[in-house]
């Protein structure tokens, strides 16, 4: 009898559920839920950059996860870990999204960690920003 072996999915190649998600086969979640799953990012813009994976994708579970990304960075500046932080997805190829599950990204801050103000508006580079700051 053979085995079910799972397969995990590379960048760009669609995902039909979470268990063939590229960070379920090449990771270990450091918390995990029944909606939401979190990993640390494989490739980190800054120490403790965090990325919270719906188990479906459903607005339901997105929303858990954001929830849960959103509280976890209120827990962490009561804690004084951080001063702040981002949180968002990239949502098609054009938006920078490369492994096609939902997936949130949660970016701590430190006060004075950017020479630019500005936050999620600097994501479209084509976008002037002298007037607003």
């Amino acid at each position: 009898m053979t085995s079910e072996k799972p397969i995990y999915k590379k960048p760009f190649e669609p995902i039909d559920n979470y268990k063939e998600s590229t960070w379920v086969g090449n990771s270990t979640p450091i918390f995990e839920d029944e909606h939401t799953a979190v990993f640390k990012d494989r490739y980190p813009c800054v120490d403790g950059h965090l990325l919270f994976i719906a188990k479906e994708n459903t607005a339901e579970y997105i929303g858990k996860s954001y929830s849960l990304a959103f509280q976890w960075g209120r827990d962490r500046i009561k804690e004084g870990k951080m001063d702040g932080f981002n949180v968002g997805q990239n949502i098609g190829k054009c938006a920078g999204q490369t492994i096609f599950w939902p997936h949130i990204h949660f970016i701590p801050r430190k006060d004075g960690d950017s020479e630019k103000p500005g936050g999620i508006r600097h994501a479209h580079l084509g976008v002037k920003h002298k007037n607003h700051y």
